[in-house]
């Protein structure tokens, strides 16, 4: 028996196509330069981070020094440039979240529909994120999503 070896297939490049690079692989990184506290400090992201944090910053109208000195009070272990990521990861799923439909409880629904609504009871402590989790769970499941 043979020994065969198992090469994986890439599409030769060579043959006149030309692949559209993608920007997570390019590896077009810029550098800024920042004030964080008294220093001056280099930070190296990918081209497409830093238009996002751009958008970001100008939505918010924060200056790049200003986030950068957020992200310092709040990192522990993890560097300036993966903190930065994970920061605008975080607030555009969270610009997401606050655009889509909002949550629309059955029973208010309901009460609504019999001409019976009633106010919601005063909020008691920190929010319960898990009960809305499951509630917004079962209106997706509900609407078949």
């Amino acid at each position: 028996m043979k020994n065969r070896q198992t090469v994986a297939h890439t599409p030769d490049y060579r043959q006149g196509s030309t692949p559209r690079p993608n920007p997570a692989s390019a590896g077009r990184r810029m550098k800024r330069n920042v004030r964080v506290g008294d220093r001056r400090t280099t930070i190296v992201l990918e081209a497409y981070v830093w238009d996002c944090i751009d958008s970001m910053l100008q939505r918010e109208n924060v200056t790049l020094d200003a986030f950068c000195n957020m992200i310092e009070g709040v990192r522990r272990s993890s560097s300036m440039a993966s903190s930065a990521r994970l920061i605008v990861l975080a607030y555009f799923r969270l610009l997401q979240q606050i655009n889509t439909p909002h949550f629309v409880d059955p029973d208010i629904v309901n009460k609504q529909q019999s001409g019976t609504l009633e106010s919601p009871p005063p909020p008691t402590g920190p929010l319960p994120v898990l009960q809305l989790a499951i509630r917004r769970f079962a209106q997706d499941e509900a609407h078949g999503r």
